[in-house]
Order: structure tokens, then sequence, then C-alpha cells
């Protein structure tokens, strides 16, 4: 499945190791997704900022990121309304929303949708693979319990956990598993719920990026014409531009001290006190240098991309699409602007990004799919057409997937009209 260029002519990556990738043939053949009925806006974030002695305007934190709406369950609002005062702004209810809504929850409609998008059914999976930056279900994992839920046999269902690039790295997975012959039709499943899971609300630098969602691919063999192509690379070396470590028992007790000083100093407006206290609190809580993110990230997905396209042999202008991780709308330019000014791809390259981060934040491993859902909800992605699709995340974790696109047999059933159309 791996073949190696002869000619020499690799540009000299950064973060990509192009030699060591996969090809097979893979037909995606279901898409699925689902973001929950919850709104916050960025009053909310404005709200806080301002609290803690940095005030900004809803159009300040629109401006510099982009973002106007993030997409959350219903817990996840009481959870800010306790953190920020019930008379916080922002945060938008929907009566018919369950109270208790679960990542499996949300990953099990996003199943069912690519099932329904595909007219497949669920009894013929043969195979699982789960990924998530944020679940706390260790055993039984979200790919395990999602199993259960759609009545599988007791077949192979296997958890990716990290940051937002294991979303591309499942894709690599499910094509490895399915050129190998391990399994004939896999089901990828990912569900986030950052905001209240690994970061703390109040920190609103970091958390006013986020959203909640799932998001599921139905996978299945191809044939000749269906060549994909997929990388993955990993660098422990960037840890620090953006890195959560998972609390353990031992940490509890310190983490409900350093939660309720954390409380008292946002209804004091000691906001300097207060972003200094999570900075010396390792455990618990994610750390992030946005100045490193911004010039990292988007070099190492443009590399992916550029390599996949490579070992394609593919013109430039045949890829109709990139649709890359919606870390944050500057991001995403940055990506283009190394992909024509590094690598030689033409100007026609920044009509190709596709940006819906600013109806739902950052979904982490559900990103992807919602982005190119909205892209089959608006009749834009036609048969054939070659997307692109590279991710990175904390770590620092990186990949692209190089993929044909084609037709679903239901697209309608990809997602539900969205609440800003």
């Amino acid at each position: 499945m791996t073949s190696f260029p002869t000619d020499g002519s690799w540009p000299q990556y950064t973060y990509i190791v192009p030699e060591i990738y996969t090809r097979a043939r893979v037909r995606l053949i279901g898409l699925g997704t689902y973001a929950p009925a919850g709104i916050i806006t960025n009053d909310f974030f404005a709200y806080i900022s301002t609290r803690l002695g940095d005030p900004r305007k809803a159009e300040d934190l629109e401006r510099v990121t982009g973002l106007i709406t993030r997409h959350v369950r219903a817990s996840t609002l009481e959870l800010c309304r306790r953190m920020a005062g019930d008379e916080a702004p922002g945060l938008i209810d929907s009566p018919d929303a369950p109270r208790d809504e679960s990542l499996v929850d949300m990953a099990v409609v996003a199943a069912q949708r690519a099932l329904e998008s595909a007219g497949r059914s669920a009894s013929e999976i043969d195979m699982i693979i789960g990924a998530s930056s944020s679940d706390n279900d260790a055993f039984p994992t979200i790919a395990g319990q999602v199993q259960h839920r759609l009545g599988l046999k007791p077949i192979r269902a296997t958890m990716l956990r990290g940051a937002c690039a294991s979303q591309t790295e499942a894709f690599q997975v499910c094509a490895e598993a399915l050129s190998c012959s391990t399994a004939r039709l896999v089901l990828l499943v990912t569900a986030e719920g950052l905001l209240p899971n690994i970061m703390h609300i109040l920190d609103w630098k970091i958390s006013s990026l986020f959203g909640e969602g799932a998001a599921a691919f139905l996978l299945e063999r191809g044939e000749e014409g269906d060549e994909t192509y997929a990388i993955s690379g990993y660098d422990a070396g960037q840890a620090p531009a953006l890195f959560y470590q998972t609390p353990l028992r031992k940490d509890s007790i310190e983490m409900a001290e350093v939660d309720m000083k954390i409380l008292q100093l946002y209804r004091e407006g000691k906001g300097k006190e207060l972003a200094q206290l999570l900075s010396q609190n390792l455990v618990g809580y994610t750390k992030m240098n946005g100045k490193e993110v911004f010039r990292e990230a988007p070099r190492a997905m443009a590399e992916a991309v550029d390599a996949c396209v490579r070992h394609a042999g593919l013109p430039y202008d045949e890829v109709a699409y990139i649709i890359p991780h919606q870390a944050n709308s500057r991001i995403t330019r940055r990506l283009g602007e190394l992909l024509i000014h590094d690598y030689g791809w033409p100007a026609s390259t920044m009509e190709k990004l596709v940006d819906n981060f600013r109806y739902y934040g950052n979904l982490s491993n559900a990103s992807i799919a919602a982005a190119m859902a909205e892209l089959i909800y608006h009749d834009q992605l036609k048969d054939g057409q070659w997307l692109a699709l590279p991710a990175v995340g904390g770590g620092m974790h990186y990949g692209c997937w190089l993929v044909r696109y084609r037709a679903l047999k239901n697209p309608r059933a990809v997602m539900k009209p969205l609440q800003h159309q």
C-alpha cells in the first residue's frame, strides 16, 4: 500500500515524513452530524472578560476569531450559569433539549444519520473506530457504547483519544483496516464536549473558541477509481503550544480547591490573578499558546495536504475543496497562504478553503464532518470531486486524508436544517 518517490523532489517539510503514508481503495458512502440545540453567543464571553477587568465586546470577539455562535448541550449551559452567574447574557436554551445529553447520545444520532444517508443497515457494520478529545468514558468507550446502542454484534470497537487530529488519524486507521480486509464496512464516530470537560469556562480566551457536537462517517472497500491517500505525524516537541493532562483521583481535591479559588477571583474581578492561577495548575486545565499555535498549526496542515496531493499525482487544480479542522478562521486562511507561497499552489486555492467556524466554534474531532455536511446540505459537493481533509491538534498531532467524494444516496439525512439559516 505504500510507494516511495524516486525523483527526490519532496519539499523540505518541517513536520511531515512523506515516505510514510497510506494508499488504499476506500469509498466514503455515508456521513452524519449532530449539533446540540443550546447556543452560546459572544455576549457571554464578552461579559466574562469584562467582569475580569479585560473589557471586550461581542463584536471584538467576532472580529478576532470570526466566531458568532457555538452549539452546546443543555448541561453545558447550566454549567455556564453556575460559573458566570444567572445574569450572564448570551446563553440560549432550547425547551426541547434533553437535560442529560451525553457524548454517546450525540454520537448515536450522528451514526444513525450516516447510515440513513448511505441507505445501509447497522447490522452490516463490522468495525467501529471512535475518536474524541474530551470523553470521560475510559471503558466502556464511546465506540463500544455506540456499538451496543446500535444493536451490533460484539465486533471490534476501537477508540482513539487525543487532540483534534485524531479524526485524520482515524481516517487512516479505517483505510488500513479496509485495505487489509480486516473489515468491509467501517463506522467512524466522533463526539466532543471540550468546553465543560477539559477546560475552565472562565478561562475565556480558550473556552470561547469551542462548541460541542458529534459526527460519523461510513466507509467501505472501494474499487478502481476509489484510491485515497492518508498521512499522519506527531511532534511532541511542540507540546507546550497546546496541551492537556487528564486529572486522576489524586488530583481531585486539589482541583476542587483551585476551582473554588477561581470562582472567588472571578467574583472579585481579579482577571490577572485568575489567569496566573490557571497557568500554575497543569493538570485538568487546557493550556494554549495562541501565537505558537497560529504559527505552527497551519504549516503542519499545509504540509500534510501537499504531501497527499503529491502522492496522488494530482494537479493542484483538481482538488475541489480543502476542508480543514475548524480551529479558527485565521488558521484556515493561513493554511491557504502557506500552500500558495511555500508550496506553489495557485492563488485560486484560497477559494477552495471551507470555513464554517463562525457558527459552531472548534468541534475538535467532529469539525471536518460538520464543515463537509454544510457543503452537502447546500448541494456544493459533486460526485467525483477530490477533497483534502487536513487536521492538527495538541500534542502536536497532524495529518490529512485525500479522498474522492461520492454522491450519497440520501444526502438530506446528513444533518437537520441549521438554526442560523
